[in-house]
């Protein structure tokens, strides 16, 4: 979104410090003592990225389908997807 208009780097990475929380303005602030925040906007991203992983350690860890899913593919269900395949590489073997 950052890309759709046309404001500088700067301007996003301003208004992004605005409404960060406390914990992540904190965590970089040797950075910004230094001298040595990020110009670019990607990079800025990273940046906070990179710091909120590292504070919240617990939350970074999760799994993106949970683990009911990688429970179900452990114990040999096959997906949905993988289903819908096999089906059509069947039909298309008995129309042969």
């Amino acid at each position: 979104m950052a890309r759709i208009v046309n404001y500088s780097d700067e301007v996003h990475i301003d208004k992004m410090k605005e409404v960060i929380p406390d914990e992540l303005q904190n965590a970089l602030v040797i950075y910004e003592i230094t001298n040595q925040s990020p110009k670019t906007w990607n990079d800025y991203l990273k940046l906070l990225m990179q710091a909120y992983k590292t504070l919240h350690l617990d939350k970074a860890q999760g799994a993106i389908f949970g683990p009911e899913i990688i429970r179900e593919k452990s114990r040999g269900k096959k997906d949905l997807d993988t289903m819908e395949i096999d089906e059509i590489q069947r039909k298309k073997g008995k129309s042969l």
